[in-house]
């Protein structure tokens, strides 16, 4: 169930007119990067 609502906002943002089914290692990646995206700021505020 996951992985078909990282497959979807990947399309989402790719802007695929398609639904394209990615590869479990790029969705990992992509999954990673967005929680560093989103934690990363959060982490900062918390140091200062």
């Amino acid at each position: 169930m996951l992985s078909h609502w990282v497959n979807e906002l990947m399309n989402l943002l790719a802007g695929n007119s398609r639904y394209v089914r990615y590869p479990r290692r790029i969705k990992f990646v992509f999954l990673f990067v967005l929680f560093a995206f989103l934690a990363l700021p959060w982490l900062i505020w918390l140091i200062n």
